[in-house]
């Protein structure tokens, strides 16, 4: 699961694309998403705004319209291995050798 304190512009994958209360807003299982930011949510706790899907309203009372977020138990991080961050930093090493 994601944090609440995730920064915006971080890249996520989704792990859980079922729909939920409100459908399932066009998530894909799999897919790779980038954090718009992390709001609070009206039954306490936070949800996740993506930046590929813009967030859609619904009448839900007591509240009145409200804006949804994805739950962020849908997401992890997206990790990079660590063999691919090995040859990244290598590449960069020899890059600042060559003159």
């Amino acid at each position: 699961m994601i944090s609440p304190d995730t920064p915006s512009g971080t890249e996520v994958v989704c792990v859980e694309a079922r729909p939920g209360r409100y459908g399932d807003g066009g998530l894909r299982r799999g897919a790779i998403y980038t954090v718009e930011r992390i709001a609070p949510a009206i039954d306490g706790g936070y949800v996740v705004v993506l930046r590929e899907i813009p967030p859609w309203e619904t009448y839900t009372p007591p509240w009145g319209l409200v804006g949804i977020g994805f739950e962020l138990r849908r997401f992890r991080y997206l990790d990079i291995p660590n063999s691919l961050t090995r040859l990244l930093e290598e590449a960069g090493r020899e890059q600042e050798v060559v003159v």
